[in-house]
């Protein structure tokens, strides 16, 4: 009896000790097992970030294709970038002649690459727009606060100064009078804040002339100095009987000589060298 008692209890814990060593689930949920899983895990992430790694393509653009560029660097080699999904340094479009560097991920691809980031180093619609400006005066909307002889006071509608300019050869187009109260367009050239020599109005235009024929037209009026077939050259009324000289085509100013009035119509700017001139008024 007491035999059987003892095997009894031998084989009770042996079966206990079986069920304890058969348990998956405890292995599996041990803190060492949860943190080698989370190791595993960053280790996978960080390999992939590594292969993402960023990288960049200098170059100048040649051809622009919906969302899509080919770039040429400085030792000839091109390549096509996606900028469909790219953020870009500045708002400017993209155009054939931009400077730019594109920042891609991964490895660069033979076919199309995806940008992320463009950075339009040099603008060539910026230098247009910059290069298109020089061969223009400024222009100044606003209101016209006084009148007095050749100089008038304008209020400037950008930032609500007060201007004077200089008006004395100025070619004056209105409808109703260049007065005070009244809307106007003024083209000039020189120092806004000199008092001891005001900017030179060159035209002033006034609101209900804006769509007029004679506002489409740029002119100056001055004494014939010096002409000959293609050019003359006219003296103004300013202060400093300023000279202007304006270039045109064979046989432009046939017929005008020193001494006479002249009236000129011009494009461009007056501050240029010689001024191009597009026939006589």
């Amino acid at each position: 009896m007491k035999k059987m008692a003892v095997t009894a209890a031998f084989m009770a814990l042996a079966l206990g000790m079986t069920a304890c060593s058969s348990s998956p689930s405890q292995t599996e949920t041990t803190p060492e097992a949860t943190e080698a899983a989370v190791q595993e895990t960053t280790q996978a992430e960080t390999e992939e970030t590594e292969e993402e790694e960023e990288d960049y393509f200098y170059g100048f653009i040649t051809q622009v294709a919906d969302d899509q560029v080919t770039v040429q660097d400085d030792e000839g080699q091109t390549a096509v970038f996606d900028c469909s999904e790219a953020e870009f340094s500045d708002d400017y479009p993209l155009s054939e002649g931009d400077e730019v560097e594109i920042t891609f991920l991964g490895t660069m691809s033979e076919d199309v690459t995806k940008a992320v980031y463009v950075d339009i180093i040099t603008s060539a619609a910026e230098e247009s727009e910059e290069a298109a400006s020089e061969d223009e005066d400024p222009v100044m909307t606003g209101m016209i606060e006084k009148v007095e002889g050749t100089t008038l006071s304008l209020k400037s509608d950008e930032d609500d100064n007060v201007y004077r300019f200089d008006t004395s050869i100025a070619q004056q187009v209105s409808l109703g009078g260049i007065q005070a109260g009244v809307e106007a367009e003024i083209t000039y050239y020189g120092d806004l804040e000199d008092e001891d020599y005001l900017p030179m109005a060159t035209r002033i235009v006034t609101e209900d002339a804006y769509d007029s024929e004679d506002a489409q037209e740029y002119t100056l009026t001055g004494t014939v100095v010096e002409a000959g077939t293609d050019y003359v050259v006219l003296e103004t009324a300013d202060q400093d009987k300023s000279l202007f000289t304006f270039v045109g085509d064979a046989g432009m100013f046939d017929g005008v000589n020193p001494g006479d009035t002249a009236t000129v119509i011009y494009e461009g700017t007056l501050t240029g060298k010689t001024v191009r001139a597009l026939g006589l008024k």
